[in-house]
Protein backbone atom coordinates (compact mmCIF):
# COMPACT_ATOMS: atom_id res chain seq x y z
CA UNK A 1 0.00 0.00 0.00
CA UNK A 2 1.49 3.06 -0.98
CA UNK A 3 1.69 6.30 1.50
CA UNK A 4 0.08 10.02 0.87
CA UNK A 5 2.28 12.46 0.14
CA UNK A 6 1.74 16.52 0.79
CA UNK A 7 2.50 18.26 -2.49
CA UNK A 8 4.60 20.75 -0.91
CA UNK A 9 8.31 21.11 -0.97
CA UNK A 10 10.17 19.25 2.27
CA UNK A 11 12.64 21.12 4.03
CA UNK A 12 15.32 19.33 6.33
CA UNK A 13 17.78 21.38 8.91
CA UNK A 14 16.96 24.59 6.13
CA UNK A 15 17.15 22.68 2.80
CA UNK A 16 14.93 22.07 0.61
CA UNK A 17 14.44 18.57 -0.89
CA UNK A 18 14.91 17.85 -4.33
CA UNK A 19 16.43 15.92 -7.04
CA UNK A 20 18.60 17.66 -9.54
CA UNK A 21 18.66 16.61 -13.61
CA UNK A 22 19.80 17.92 -16.75
CA UNK A 23 16.98 19.71 -19.51
CA UNK A 24 17.50 17.83 -22.79
CA UNK A 25 16.46 20.87 -24.66
CA UNK A 26 19.07 23.19 -22.76
CA UNK A 27 21.62 20.45 -23.08
CA UNK A 28 20.67 20.21 -27.03
CA UNK A 29 21.96 23.98 -27.55
CA UNK A 30 24.89 23.87 -25.52
CA UNK A 31 25.57 20.94 -27.27
CA UNK A 32 25.91 18.12 -24.34
CA UNK A 33 25.98 14.20 -25.87
CA UNK A 34 24.34 12.72 -22.71
CA UNK A 35 20.57 13.06 -23.40
CA UNK A 36 19.73 9.87 -24.77
CA UNK A 37 18.31 7.22 -23.28
CA UNK A 38 20.82 4.80 -22.60
CA UNK A 39 18.00 1.84 -21.95
CA UNK A 40 17.42 -0.69 -24.95
CA UNK A 41 15.10 -3.60 -25.29
CA UNK A 42 18.08 -6.03 -25.00
CA UNK A 43 21.62 -5.12 -23.57
CA UNK A 44 24.73 -6.18 -25.15
CA UNK A 45 26.01 -9.35 -22.66
CA UNK A 46 29.19 -7.58 -22.14
CA UNK A 47 27.69 -4.47 -20.68
CA UNK A 48 25.80 -6.77 -18.12
CA UNK A 49 28.86 -9.08 -17.40
CA UNK A 50 32.29 -6.10 -17.28
CA UNK A 51 32.71 -5.92 -13.90
CA UNK A 52 36.21 -7.72 -13.67
CA UNK A 53 38.19 -4.85 -12.39
CA UNK A 54 38.54 -5.58 -8.98
CA UNK A 55 37.08 -1.79 -7.93
CA UNK A 56 35.28 0.27 -9.88
CA UNK A 57 34.61 2.96 -8.73
CA UNK A 58 35.30 5.08 -11.58
CA UNK A 59 35.90 8.69 -13.07
CA UNK A 60 35.03 10.34 -16.49
CA UNK A 61 38.03 11.42 -18.44
CA UNK A 62 38.54 15.39 -18.54
CA UNK A 63 38.37 15.05 -14.93
CA UNK A 64 41.46 16.84 -13.28
CA UNK A 65 44.09 15.08 -10.85
CA UNK A 66 45.94 16.79 -8.62
CA UNK A 67 49.45 15.91 -8.69
CA UNK A 68 52.40 15.90 -5.76
CA UNK A 69 54.04 18.98 -7.17
CA UNK A 70 50.54 20.60 -7.36
CA UNK A 71 49.77 20.68 -11.33
CA UNK A 72 46.73 18.80 -12.06
CA UNK A 73 46.55 16.23 -15.04
CA UNK A 74 43.64 14.41 -16.70
CA UNK A 75 42.89 11.23 -14.99
CA UNK A 76 42.81 9.12 -18.64
CA UNK A 77 46.95 10.78 -18.62
CA UNK A 78 47.71 9.47 -15.61
CA UNK A 79 50.32 6.98 -15.55
CA UNK A 80 51.83 3.85 -13.08
CA UNK A 81 54.74 5.80 -11.03
CA UNK A 82 53.22 8.98 -11.40
CA UNK A 83 53.23 11.03 -7.96
CA UNK A 84 49.66 12.19 -6.92
CA UNK A 85 48.88 14.31 -3.96
CA UNK A 86 46.29 12.36 -1.39
CA UNK A 87 44.80 13.40 1.74
CA UNK A 88 47.82 11.62 3.42
CA UNK A 89 50.29 13.69 1.43
CA UNK A 90 52.03 12.54 -2.02
CA UNK A 91 51.87 9.39 -2.96
CA UNK A 92 52.08 7.04 -5.89
CA UNK A 93 50.14 5.28 -8.46
CA UNK A 94 50.24 1.94 -8.33
CA UNK A 95 47.98 0.85 -10.72
CA UNK A 96 44.96 1.51 -13.22
CA UNK A 97 41.83 0.66 -14.29
CA UNK A 98 39.59 0.84 -17.67
CA UNK A 99 36.04 -0.59 -17.06
CA UNK A 100 32.97 0.93 -18.49
CA UNK A 101 29.69 2.14 -17.02
CA UNK A 102 27.74 -1.01 -17.72
CA UNK A 103 23.76 -0.68 -16.70
CA UNK A 104 23.91 -0.17 -13.12
CA UNK A 105 25.08 2.63 -12.30
CA UNK A 106 25.21 6.68 -13.27
CA UNK A 107 27.76 8.97 -13.21
CA UNK A 108 26.48 12.38 -11.15
CA UNK A 109 28.11 16.12 -11.63
CA UNK A 110 29.30 17.21 -8.65
CA UNK A 111 30.21 21.19 -8.75
CA UNK A 112 33.40 22.62 -6.96
CA UNK A 113 34.94 26.15 -6.92
CA UNK A 114 35.57 27.56 -9.95
CA UNK A 115 35.56 25.77 -12.94
CA UNK A 116 35.95 22.18 -10.95
CA UNK A 117 33.20 19.89 -12.01
CA UNK A 118 33.30 16.31 -10.86
CA UNK A 119 32.14 13.21 -12.89
CA UNK A 120 32.31 10.19 -10.88
CA UNK A 121 29.87 7.61 -10.78
CA UNK A 122 27.57 6.93 -8.51
CA UNK A 123 29.38 4.40 -5.91
CA UNK A 124 32.37 5.86 -5.52
CA UNK A 125 33.32 6.83 -1.44
CA UNK A 126 34.36 10.71 -0.99
CA UNK A 127 35.15 11.57 2.10
CA UNK A 128 31.88 13.25 4.01
CA UNK A 129 31.53 14.83 7.45
CA UNK A 130 28.12 15.14 9.19
CA UNK A 131 26.53 16.33 12.33
CA UNK A 132 25.24 13.26 14.92
CA UNK A 133 24.13 14.00 18.63
CA UNK A 134 28.14 13.06 19.73
CA UNK A 135 29.40 15.53 17.00
CA UNK A 136 30.66 15.50 13.76
CA UNK A 137 31.77 12.44 12.07
CA UNK A 138 33.48 12.32 9.28
CA UNK A 139 33.49 8.86 7.20
CA UNK A 140 33.64 8.05 3.32
CA UNK A 141 29.92 8.11 2.04
CA UNK A 142 28.20 7.16 -1.17
CA UNK A 143 25.35 7.94 -3.30
CA UNK A 144 24.50 3.86 -4.64
CA UNK A 145 24.92 1.94 -1.66
CA UNK A 146 24.14 -1.39 -3.30
CA UNK A 147 26.42 -0.95 -5.71
CA UNK A 148 28.81 -0.04 -3.55
CA UNK A 149 28.26 -3.44 -1.42
CA UNK A 150 28.33 -5.42 -4.43
CA UNK A 151 32.01 -4.44 -5.57
CA UNK A 152 33.17 -4.60 -1.88
CA UNK A 153 31.93 -8.75 -2.42
CA UNK A 154 33.56 -9.09 -5.01
CA UNK A 155 37.12 -6.95 -4.61
CA UNK A 156 40.06 -8.40 -4.09
CA UNK A 157 41.95 -4.64 -3.00
CA UNK A 158 41.86 -3.67 1.22
CA UNK A 159 38.48 -2.94 1.83
CA UNK A 160 37.06 0.02 3.63
CA UNK A 161 37.04 0.04 7.68
CA UNK A 162 33.37 0.31 8.45
CA UNK A 163 30.02 0.95 6.50
CA UNK A 164 29.87 3.60 4.59
CA UNK A 165 27.52 6.58 4.73
CA UNK A 166 24.95 6.23 2.50
CA UNK A 167 24.61 9.72 1.23
CA UNK A 168 21.12 11.81 0.40
CA UNK A 169 21.11 12.56 -3.30
CA UNK A 170 18.15 15.24 -2.70
CA UNK A 171 20.09 17.35 0.04
CA UNK A 172 23.31 18.98 0.71
CA UNK A 173 26.17 17.12 2.15
CA UNK A 174 29.74 18.31 3.57
CA UNK A 175 32.03 16.74 1.47
CA UNK A 176 36.01 17.09 1.71
CA UNK A 177 37.57 19.45 -0.68
CA UNK A 178 41.30 21.02 -0.83
CA UNK A 179 39.72 24.07 0.37
CA UNK A 180 38.26 22.59 3.20
CA UNK A 181 34.47 21.78 3.03
CA UNK A 182 32.30 22.06 0.87
CA UNK A 183 28.09 22.12 0.33
CA UNK A 184 27.18 19.68 -2.71
CA UNK A 185 24.00 18.11 -4.64
CA UNK A 186 24.69 15.55 -7.24
CA UNK A 187 23.39 16.13 -10.66
CA UNK A 188 22.40 12.84 -11.85
CA UNK A 189 23.43 11.94 -16.10
CA UNK A 190 22.27 9.18 -17.80
CA UNK A 191 25.09 7.79 -20.23
CA UNK A 192 25.63 4.76 -22.70
CA UNK A 193 26.89 1.79 -20.66
CA UNK A 194 29.58 1.24 -23.28
CA UNK A 195 30.83 4.68 -21.63
CA UNK A 196 34.71 4.39 -20.74
CA UNK A 197 35.77 4.86 -17.63
CA UNK A 198 39.09 5.50 -15.81
CA UNK A 199 40.16 4.89 -11.91
CA UNK A 200 43.18 5.48 -9.80
CA UNK A 201 44.79 2.97 -7.31
CA UNK A 202 47.50 4.76 -4.97
CA UNK A 203 50.24 2.53 -3.24
CA UNK A 204 49.83 3.14 0.59
CA UNK A 205 46.96 6.50 0.42
CA UNK A 206 43.42 6.41 0.89
CA UNK A 207 42.45 8.91 -1.26
CA UNK A 208 43.22 11.01 -4.52
CA UNK A 209 42.08 14.86 -5.19
CA UNK A 210 39.80 14.50 -8.25
CA UNK A 211 38.48 18.40 -9.24
CA UNK A 212 39.64 19.56 -5.90
CA UNK A 213 37.52 16.43 -4.15
CA UNK A 214 38.53 14.08 -1.64
CA UNK A 215 37.77 10.54 -3.03
CA UNK A 216 38.23 6.84 -2.67
CA UNK A 217 41.75 5.82 -4.18
CA UNK A 218 41.98 1.90 -2.75
CA UNK A 219 45.54 1.66 -1.69
CA UNK A 220 46.55 -1.03 0.18
CA UNK A 221 47.83 1.06 3.49
CA UNK A 222 45.27 2.87 5.85
CA UNK A 223 41.68 3.29 4.52
CA UNK A 224 40.76 6.26 6.01
CA UNK A 225 42.46 9.74 6.77
CA UNK A 226 44.75 9.64 10.19
CA UNK A 227 42.84 13.19 11.51
CA UNK A 228 39.83 15.31 10.67
CA UNK A 229 40.30 17.17 7.34
CA UNK A 230 40.63 21.31 7.82
CA UNK A 231 41.98 21.34 3.80
CA UNK A 232 45.40 22.09 2.14
CA UNK A 233 47.09 25.09 2.65
CA UNK A 234 48.06 27.54 -0.74
CA UNK A 235 51.65 25.75 -1.03
CA UNK A 236 51.47 22.27 1.27
CA UNK A 237 50.82 20.06 -1.22
CA UNK A 238 54.77 21.26 -2.88
CA UNK A 239 56.19 21.63 0.15
CA UNK A 240 54.80 17.98 1.15
CA UNK A 241 56.61 16.77 -2.16
CA UNK A 242 59.55 18.30 -1.71
CA UNK A 243 60.04 16.95 1.63
CA UNK A 244 59.39 13.86 1.03
CA UNK A 245 61.52 13.59 -2.46
CA UNK A 246 64.19 15.02 -0.19
CA UNK A 247 63.92 12.07 2.70
CA UNK A 248 64.36 9.49 -0.61
CA UNK A 249 67.07 10.68 -1.79
CA UNK A 250 68.33 11.35 1.60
Amino acid sequence: MGSIQKEMPLFVDGAESCVSSRAPEQDAKEGWSVTVRPYRSKPAEDLLTDYSCNSCTCFLAGNRVLMADGSQKAVEDVQVGDMVMTMSGPDRVRMLERPVLGMTRRVLEIRGVGDECLFVTDEHPLWTSRRTDDGTVENWGVYNLSHYLYEQRNAVEPKIEGAPHALAFDLPEQVAHTTGWLHVRPIYHHMEPSTQLYNIVTTNACSVFVEGFAAYSHGTGRQRPEAGWTGMQADSHAESFVRKFSLQSA
